[in-house]
């Protein structure tokens, strides 16, 4: 008679075993799950700047092709012509547009607090840009009630009338005293401050009643943002550039319109 096979014994993990492999698990678990969560959030945030500079690409263009600056608070306005697709932030919240203060952002992993929230400049700093004698007569001379525009690179906070100081010119005012500082050549006793109620990229200048040929002159008389400015300020309250404790601010030709 020939012998059986011996039977072949099967044994499983002992309830200690399974313990063990399940601590291994959740210490595995628990030492690569911040890891994976600070990944996903980087993740997003690098999605999000990625997408606010495609969009900060959009406006400068719309600022460029349509000779004004964008003045709306819907990002929609944009697609089309300048932007393919609008999308939400990694969020799920929609990205948001100043124009006031020249800044596009989104409100980041927690929409509550500003401290997260990832904001980029679509508009360069503020500063004086262009200065341009309207001559509202049409007479060809500078006359009571003609105007001195000037244009800066973003939206100005509402100024009040007779607020700007000028410097400079035939009454040589300290620049540290001044908004604005002209050439030796202007006779800053001839403009009128009309102030500025609303949001604008221009302030404009009145010529008074005494104001002629002598004031200024086109083509070489200048003007800058004066060291002392107080005034001329963005909705971001950062002060033009030419101010002190700013980035130096260009001299602008005045030239005729």
């Amino acid at each position: 008679m020939i012998p059986s096979a011996p039977m072949m014994t099967r044994k499983g993990f002992t309830l200690i075993e399974l313990l063990i492999v399940v601590a291994i698990i959740a210490i595995l678990v628990g030492v690569a799950l911040p890891y994976y969560q600070n990944y996903v959030r980087e993740a997003r945030i690098t999605k999000a700047k990625h997408e606010l500079d495609i969009i900060k690409e959009a406006l400068i263009k719309y600022n460029t092709f349509e000779d004004k600056k964008f003045s709306y608070t819907d990002l929609n306005v944009l697609q089309g012509n300048y932007l393919q697709q609008l999308t939400f932030d990694p969020w799920g919240r929609a990205y948001e547009v100043q124009p006031g203060s020249g800044t596009i952002k989104s409100l980041g992993p927690d929409h509550q607090d500003p401290r997260d929230d990832i904001v980029v400049d679509y508009l360069p700093a503020l500063s004086l840009n262009k200065a341009t004698w309207v001559d509202a007569d049409h007479n060809r001379h500078i006359t009571q009630n003609d105007l001195l525009r000037l244009e800066f690179t973003r939206f100005l906070q509402p100024i009040a009338t007779g607020g700007i100081l000028f410097g400079g010119g035939v009454a040589s005012t300290p620049a540290d005293s001044t908004d604005l500082l002209f050439s030796n050549d202007v006779d800053t006793t001839d403009f009128i401050s009309d102030g500025l109620t609303g949001s604008s990229t221009e302030l404009w200048l009145r010529m008074g009643a005494t104001a002629d040929d002598t004031t200024f002159f086109p083509g070489s008389s200048t003007v800058r943002v004066a060291s002392g400015n107080v005034h001329l300020q963005d909705f971001a309250n950062r002060l033009a550039n030419g101010t002190k404790g700013q980035f130096p601010g260009l001299e602008v030709l005045i030239k005729a319109d």
